[in-house]
This record gives C-alpha cells, sequence and structure tokens, in this order.
C-alpha cells in the first residue's frame, strides 16, 4: 500500500549501534540510513546476526544493556528521538510505535490473563473508560481472528496455542493504532501452517489499518508477500534498498544474489541443489576496513578489501554500496 505522502515517518540516518562488552566494542549496527514513508512496508533481510532486529531495538529505545547508539539519528514523524529521556520515549513506545517480538512463547507474562495484558496498554495510553477498554479489547480479538473473545481475555498464556499468543501479541501492538509497528520476525517460532495464517492476517490488517510497517525476517518469501520494499543487511551495514522489484528481479549486491540463490524454487529440478553462501559471518568486533562482505565475495576486488564501498543509486529508489556496480558504471559510460 503505497502512500503519496513525501515526508517520511521514520527516517534514520547513519545509526550506528555498539555493544560494549568486556572483550571489546562489538559494532552491531554500523552507519545505516533508509527513510519509512506514512502506509509503505518495508522488509528488512538478512542472516543472523546482521544487525536487523538491534536497528529495530535502537528505534523502540529497547536497547539492552550494554547497547548504544553511538552516532546518527532517528527522527519519527519529524522528531529526533535518538537520545529522548525513557520519560519521553514511554509516551511513544507502545502508543505511536509498536513492536511485535520474535516469539510470543516468552512475550506474554504468564501469570495475568491476556485480557489484562492488553488492557495495561490501553490505561497507559489512553483516557478510555473501564467499559471502553473492554470494548476495545474485545474489538482487537476479533480483528485479529480469535474466536469467542468475551471468554478468551479471561485466560493465561498457557492456555493458547503458540499461534494464538502470537495473534494476541498482534492484538496488544495494535490497541492504540500506532503510526508504525515494527514486526521482528513473528513467524519464527511457529509451523508452517500457521506461519501461513500469520501472514495472510498481517497482509489483511496492512490494508485495514492505515500504519507503517518494518518487518524484520531471513525469509524472502515473507517479504516478496507483504513488503513494498526491502533493505538488506549483512554486518551491520546496510548494503542494499529497494523496492520489490527491483530487488527480485535486478539486485546488484553479490550477499543478495546468494541470498536469493539459496531460497527454495517451485519450479526446481527434483535433485537440484540450494546453493549457499561459503565462509563466515563478518566479526563485529574487528569489522574489516573494506566491504564487509568481500571475504565471502566470488567477486572480490583488491579495493573491496581496503575501502568501504560508497552508496551507488542505481535508480530513485534502488541503491546498493558495492564496488562491482561502481566499476559496471564506470565501464559503462568509458564505452558509450
Amino acid at each position: 500500500m503505497q502512500s503519496n505522502e513525501h515526508i517520511p515517518l521514520l527516517r534514520v540516518q547513519d545509526l550506528e549501534i555498539s555493544f560494549f562488552t568486556y572483550v571489546g566494542e562489538v559494532k552491531a549496527v554500523r552507519k545505516i540510513s533508509y527513510d519509512l514513508y506514512p502506509g509503505e512496508v518495508m522488509g528488512i533481510v538478512g542472516e543472523s546476526g546482521s544487525g536487523k532486529s538491534v536497528s529495530s531495538y535502537g528505534v523502540m529505545g529497547i536497547l539492552p544493556n550494554p547497547g548504544k547508539i553511538v552516532g546518527g539519528r532517528i527522527l519519527f514523524d519529524g522528531r529526533d528521538i535518538t537520545h529522548l529521556p525513557e520519560k519521553e520515549l514511554l509516551k511513544i513506545r507502545g502508543k505511536d510505535i509498536s513492536m511485535i517480538f520474535q516469539d510470543p512463547m516468552t512475550s506474554l507474562n504468564p501469570v495475568f490473563t491476556v485480557g489484562n495484558q492488553i488492557n495495561e496498554v490501553l490505561i497507559k495510553h489512553t483516557s478510555l473508560t473501564n467499559k471502553e477498554r473492554l470494548d476495545r479489547i474485545i474489538e482487537l480479538f476479533e480483528l485479529v481472528g480469535i474466536t469467542q473473545p468475551e471468554k478468551r481475555i479471561q485466560q493465561y498464556p498457557h492456555e493458547f496455542s503458540g499461534g494464538m499468543r502470537q495473534r494476541v501479541m498482534i492484538a496488544m501492538a495494535l490497541a492504540c493504532n500506532p503510526k508504525l509497528l515494527i514486526a521482528d520476525e513473528p513467524t519464527t517460532a511457529l509451523d508452517v501452517t500457521i506461519q501461513a495464517q500469520i501472514i495472510a492476517l498481517l497482509k489483511e490488517l496492512k490494508d485495514k489499518i492505515d500504519m507503517s510497517v518494518i518487518f524484520i525476517t531471513h525469509d524472502l518469501g515473507v517479504v516478496a508477500d507483504v513488503c513494498d520494499k526491502v533493505a538488506v543487511m549483512y554486518g551491520g551495514s546496510l548494503i542494499e534498498k529497494g523496492n520489490i522489484d527491483d530487488i527480485f528481479y535486478e539486485p546488484k549486491h553479490p550477499y543478495t544474489w546468494g541470498l536469493l540463490r539459496s531460497v527454495p524454487k517451485i519450479n526446481a529440478d527434483e535433485h537440484e541443489r540450494l546453493i549457499p553462501i561459503e565462509g563466515n559471518p563478518v566479526d563485529l568486533i574487528n569489522p574489516p576496513k573494506g566491504c564487509a562482505f568481500a571475504p565471502r565475495c566470488e567477486h572480490c576486488m583488491k579495493v573491496c578489501m581496503t575501502k568501504r564501498p560508497p552508496v551507488y543509486a542505481v535508480n530513485k529508489e534502488h541503491e546498493v554500496d558495492c564496488w562491482l556496480t561502481v566499476k559496471e558504471a564506470y565501464e559503462k559510460e568509458k564505452n558509450q
């Protein structure tokens, strides 16, 4: 659902996040920038440890110790929220920005009913009466497809299946009609059938509710199904971003090629093997001077090992950080 708005709802500029551990500074997020406009759904993809979740925790202001934002800015709805005091962040978090966490099994408090936990959000951020809050919780349960809501709101998390707990988490995230919803791998702990139901639900909700969504996942199939645009992360850096067609049909970064090659294809031959990306993830305590993907890249050049590539604009929406693209563009220009 694309928007005609020209002012980003969320603008992340050169964001840097580090964890200061006893073995050294772990540079988890290294100067990433992106804009998210009202009504847009952006997928952030990459392998585990690439910085996807940490970057969104930075946006939410919930970085665990010893994590710190060490550079860059986060602008939400025109306001700089990078270093807001916790008291101010509490007014935004849960109301204007909400998050669906990765594991529904551990995200709910086992000693309170699910209705009580959603009610807590409404008490914090709204001035609704007791009756209005109860009606809102029932409305939310119906919205996310939980049957018999009047009965279910009195139950505890252990009385729900994994898929139903995730629906409760989605209902909680939507309670105050947020402007931005961050979904951090919301289907990871669920079986394939329930995954499909949750994805279908999120697609339906994004059309019903006018909000922007950041969808964090390692599943490119989900991204193709749900998102308007994609940001590819590797080694704490955002190495390629563009709309769905750019990334799936005209990818420019060798890492993006590798991700796409490792996805099973429905029309593949019976004995056709998936092609893994060889090598190990980057060491974020001692990240390389050049391109983070260079040690694993089959197209690596000398410059890739010593200098970080510039951001190259393929078109208005499609950007890539890769010396290979710069080289190709230079050669193309020289031959014209």
